[in-house]
């Protein structure tokens, strides 16, 4: 059942849907019997001469920001998507209206119960950006500092939760559809959701900032902003300005004389850093969320999307690297059902056999020629051709790494993926084999036995009780069981035709041996039919042995 209070808005999405040819999407979903109201039409050929992905880019696009900022996500997804679909959603930018500076000035004070004066010595009442969550301005605290400020739109939030509402009943109506497009769709819009609300709070965009600041605290080469936690709400995010250059404007950085190739290389280190050290990094490391303060510096801004990554997962990554360093095959698939890539046996042969070609085609190719977003493009079209799972934080490391090539290279021409294969590897055993990593290790190795010689009497002490109380269940999955199925229904037919045999049997000699038999011709008649039927039921109770002694043999 939809809620009523969002039925124009289904209307809406209908009709840009038909518009762009997903009318098929409608007519699954009849929502209300909406479908039916709207007329199915043609899409004009402008329309159809586009490719499947700039059509659902532009649907995304008409459909309004909470559709913008899903087409953003999925666009990260090479391991679900194709990449014809994954350039057209890469397009995807924040198109909003400006909101009034005095309802932005209204939100302001509802948050933190000052005026904007309060705060701030100088306010522009221009907005420096206008985006989908949000709005930005450049203010000067009364303290003298430059600061950023974002506001909220305003019911914003309302509007993304119901937005959210029809996206979930919109996938309920498309589960037919998973078995054709062999995508979850429910964990897309779980995940989609999950990283909108965080968005829609700004104290988890500070804390990310807070966290940032005091990884790099003792850094030359990265500057993070300071949050200025005491104006910073749900709705409102004070921020220090970055004074800068941004990275997009290479033409600038090359003016000031700055040296490309090294702060290429700083933004490599950094990125390790927060990988190998932290497992905890910046996720949108575009060249519009990095500032180049001066030729040994940068800065990032916007921590509204960060990527976790958990020690087990990461030495699982560098085992795979290493494997395939070796072009140990059988440890890649060993290691991807690790972390539960591959969960089926099927197609295994396939899987290792195109394995060993992609190793062996990129192995020999000369450094300076090979792009990592060209290897990871190629693994995720193996990975979508197998339909091996990728965990969502390996998909957005991936993705991370691929903006952080491109970035680099932007910078840097020369750039190759020895570079950061140097830096991989330095970091790698830098952390693997450091006094203070090996120390870590042994003690969380010995926490970990410890544990288990505390758990382990409590769980024999739950299973002897449980024993004792006759709780026990087996659960016996084997070969045989099939088979055995089958001898008990056999066995049981054969017991229910023996039963009727006997009982017609019976039945049919106490009416013979009757009195009465002589002075009624249908009694005898009755007696002949059973025997007859007892003779018939015997014939057949005779071949079905004999056909299950032959199954046997």
């Amino acid at each position: 059942m939809i809620s009523y209070k969002n039925l124009k808005r289904y209307r809406d999405i209908a009709h840009i849907l038909i518009k762009y040819g997903f009318s098929f999407i409608v007519e699954k979903l009849n929502i209300e019997g909406v479908a039916y109201r709207i007329p199915i039409t043609n899409p004009p050929e402008e329309i159809k001469a586009m490719s499947t992905g700039e059509k659902i880019r532009r649907v995304f696009e008409e459909l309004g920001p909470t559709y913008v900022k899903l087409g953003q996500i999925l666009s990260t997804r090479k391991d679900l998507l194709d990449q014809d679909i994954i350039d057209e959603l890469s397009k995807l930018r924040d198109s909003v209206e400006e909101f009034s500076t005095y309802t932005a000035r209204e939100i302001f004070i509802e948050e933190l119960g000052l005026s904007v004066d309060d705060v701030f010595a100088e306010f522009n009442n221009e907005p420096m950006a206008a985006a989908s969550i949000g709005q930005v301005y450049e203010a000067v605290l009364k303290s003298g500092e430059q600061v950023i400020v974002k506001i909220q739109r305003p019911n914003i939030e309302e509007t993304i939760k119901s937005d959210l509402e029809i996206l979930r009943t919109i996938v309920k109506g498309l589960k037919d559809l998973k078995k054709d497009i062999d995508i979850d769709l429910g964990q897309i819009i779980e995940e989609f959701q999950i990283q909108l609300l965080r968005e829609l709070d700004y104290n988890f965009e500070a804390i990310n900032a807070i966290k940032f600041k005091q990884m790099f605290k003792d850094s030359e080469m990265v500057y993070i902003p300071q949050v200025y936690s005491q104006f910073t709400t749900r709705r409102v995010l004070v921020m220090e300005k970055i004074i800068g250059v941004k990275l997009s404007d290479i033409d600038k950085i090359n003016k000031m004389g700055w040296d490309t190739k090294a702060i290429s290389e700083i933004g490599v280190k950094s990125f390790f850093k927060q990988v190998f050290e932290h497992g905890f990094f910046h996720a949108d490391p575009h060249p519009g969320n990095i500032f180049v303060l001066n030729n040994r510096c940068i800065s990032y801004i916007d921590f509204g999307m960060i990527g976790i990554i958990d020690k087990k997962t990461l030495n699982i990554l560098n085992e795979v690297a290493l494997a395939v360093i070796d072009k140990n095959v059988d440890k890649i698939m060993y290691l991807m059902m690790e972390i539960d890539a591959i969960d089926t046996e099927d197609e295994i042969a396939g899987i290792r056999q195109d394995l060993l070609y992609l190793i062996h085609y990129y192995y020999d190719v000369p450094l300076e020629k090979i792009s990592i977003g060209d290897i990871l493009n190629e693994i995720f079209r193996f990975f979508r051709t197998y339909k091996v799972t990728m965990p969502s934080q390996l998909a957005t490391l991936a993705k991370t790494v691929i903006t952080l090539e491109g970035t680099a290279r932007e910078l840097n021409p020369e750039f190759s993926v020895s570079s950061m294969g140097k830096e991989y590897i330095r970091y790698y055993y830098v952390n693997k084999f450091s006094p203070e990593r090996i120390f870590l290790n042994s003690k969380n190795s010995m926490e970990e036995i410890l544990l288990d010689l505390k758990t382990i009497p409590r769980q024999l002490r739950v299973i002897l009780r449980n024993l004792e109380k006759n709780k026990v269940k087996i659960n016996i999955e084997d070969i045989e069981v099939p088979r055995l199925e089958t001898r008990i229904a056999d066995l049981a037919t054969q017991l229910s035709l023996s039963l009727v045999l006997a009982s017609i049997v019976v039945g049919s000699s106490l009416i013979i041996a009757s009195p009465n038999i002589e002075k009624n011709v249908w009694i005898k008649y009755m007696a002949i039919i059973g025997f007859s039927i007892s003779f018939i039921i015997g014939i057949l109770l005779v071949i079905k042995i004999f056909r299950t002694q032959y199954k046997k043999k």
